[in-house]
């Protein structure tokens, strides 16, 4: 009997986990979804022991799904190879060690752990392209064209500007929007700066009050040092957008501005890495939380790319769902078997802009 080939990826982050498995002929056979796979988040345990087994399991689960609903039998199906795409693992270290985690739980397919970025990539592009990550964290990757097969991660030319963490990075994401607003009314408080409208600052920081459900800022400590909770600290920045999208509170609309800005200069930091092959127009795909307030973005994320002259045109898309399917499809090409899939029903146009 000959047994189809499946290839699992997985697309995980800081704040949950997706999991799809397709066939070699491109079906999706299932798709799940769990909790948090950043292994470095969690603080008091072992987080690559954690998230290899929450992985397995995950694995486990889908393939007894897929298998039982198969009116042919179980052994029908053979899993060649999993694809782990998580925030975290952009270190050789990070991939080994989670690599290695993953494989003394003893699973009979191949694994590749990779950072979160490449899903995106392989979800839009055939053979490399650049994506723009901003949710709880920010990311610029760029994946030059793959010119031969490759079987190790390690092959894959790879640039990268930020994905540094929320402590010496992120600037953009949401955790970091949220994060100048909360200094910018503490430095009111201590008298270090004066604020532009009186009633911008109290309407402000009792909005902050209300959302962490505190009295005084001091309170709001345990959220940043006891019990980190980037999770929910990022999430307010879904609040401030809707306020700042009226158009009236202008320390949020200058907030957005410079978050635009900042995401901006993390794909010209990228541009000189295309070498001899880049045009005077790329393709870059936007995603995260933070791009559903692109509106917001758009003046400051011009004025960033307007600090370089090399690239004039940029079609910028959204993917559509989640990226899991570019995880399995980048496992598919880590075993050299090409999978024919239409990529284009995973994006759509975001906006397209001219300098």
């Amino acid at each position: 009997m000959k047994r189809i080939r499946l290839f699992a990826g997985i697309e995980g982050g800081g704040t949950k986990t997706i999991l799809s498995i397709i066939d070699e002929y491109g079906n999706v056979l299932i798709e799940s979804s769990g909790g948090p796979s950043n292994p470095w988040q969690f603080s008091n345990e072992d987080g690559f022991k954690i998230v290899a087994k929450n992985i397995t399991q995950m694995v486990n689960d889908a393939i007894e799904k897929v298998s039982n609903r198969s009116l042919i039998g179980k052994e029908i199906y053979k899993l060649e190879s999993l694809t782990c795409c998580l925030s975290g693992t952009g270190s050789k270290i990070a991939r080994e060690r989670l690599t290695q985690e993953i494989h003394n739980i003893h699973v009979d397919y191949k694994v590749f752990v990779t950072n979160d970025s490449m899903a995106t990539v392989f979800s839009a592009f055939e053979n490399g392209g650049m994506v723009l990550i901003s949710g709880t964290g920010s990311y610029c990757v760029l994946v030059n064209p793959l010119e031969k097969e490759f079987k190790s991660i390690d092959e894959i030319e790879l640039y990268s500007s930020g994905g540094w963490g929320s402590i010496l990075g992120d600037e953009g994401s949401a955790f970091w929007i949220t994060v100048q607003l909360i200094k910018y009314i503490i430095n009111i408080d201590d008298n270090i700066v004066k604020p532009d409208d009186l009633n911008e600052y109290n309407e402000l920081k009792e909005l902050i009050l209300e959302y962490f459900k505190i009295k005084s800022l001091r309170e709001i400590l345990p959220y940043f040092y006891e019990n980190k909770q980037s999770d929910k600290i990022a999430a307010m920045t879904e609040k401030l957008a809707k306020i700042a999208s009226l158009g009236q509170n202008k320390t949020l609309l200058d907030l957005f501005y410079k978050a635009g800005y900042e995401l901006a200069i993390r794909i010209v930091s990228l541009i000189p890495n295309y070498g001899d092959d880049v045009k005077n127009e790329i393709e870059i795909v936007c995603t995260g939380s933070v791009f559903k307030s692109w509106a917001l973005l758009k003046p400051g994320f011009i004025r960033g790319l307007k600090t370089q002259s090399v690239v004039t045109k940029f079609c910028l898309v959204k993917i559509d769902g989640n990226s899991s399917i570019g995880a399995c499809i980048l496992s598919s090409k880590l075993c050299s078997f090409r999978i024919d899939i239409n990529l284009n029903k995973h994006t759509s146009k975001l906006d397209i802009i001219v300098i």
